[in-house]
């Protein structure tokens, strides 16, 4: 099939493994679910259920609706760049020569001797244009993506705590990162 001209063609898709979710879908469910049997319990007996059917079908529509957008959440990459929809929906796009490098390294996980990879895509300038975190992130994803950009990799030498990082290069992280590994205390 030919890309008519202007049509972006998506070479290489990557998507969150879906692990991290399912996890969180069997911690809700076990909180849920003794909270809502105590209330129907309760409230079934005195005709005053209906209000807690409504909270219920609410949280459910409201987690149902975070599992469609975790699972349409993708990166793409073609000839022209770089391609992201987040969890929220929000679509990015940067063009190739926007695209300055990529950083991979490992942080430790927080209380923790586990490492998690972290590929940071920047732009020239070294500031981060998206993150992908290994908690959502498979390994061979943030390959792919580093090898079908085809821009310089820099890799970190040795694993980092958050607040290493923070110290050393905190363009790299969030806002709320930064602010957090900055009070920490180092034992």
């Amino acid at each position: 099939m030919m890309a008519r001209p202007g049509e972006r063609t998506r070479a290489v898709a990557v998507r969150p493994h879906p692990y991290p979710f399912q996890q969180w879908t069997i911690a809700i469910l076990l909180l849920m679910a003794p909270i809502f049997v105590v209330l129907y319990w309760l409230t079934v007996p005195t005709g005053s259920w209906l209000p807690v059917a409504v909270a219920q079908a609410a949280l459910t529509l409201t987690f149902g609706l975070a599992v469609i957008s975790y699972y349409l959440t993708a990166i793409w990459v073609d000839d022209s760049g770089l391609t992201t929809r987040d969890v929220f929906g929000r679509t990015r796009t940067f063009p190739l020569e926007r695209i300055g490098g990529v950083v991979r390294l490992d942080l430790y996980r927080s209380g923790s001797l586990d490492l998690r990879p972290q590929l940071f895509l920047v732009d020239p300038d070294g500031r981060l244009l998206t993150r992908m975190h290994g908690m959502c992130w498979a390994d061979e994803a943030m390959d792919t993506v580093t090898n079908a950009l085809g821009v310089p990799v820099t890799r970190g030498p040795e694993p980092l705590t958050l607040r290493d990082l923070s110290l050393s290069r905190p363009e790299l992280l969030h806002w709320f990162e930064r602010r957090f590994a900055a009070h920490t205390v180092d034992y």
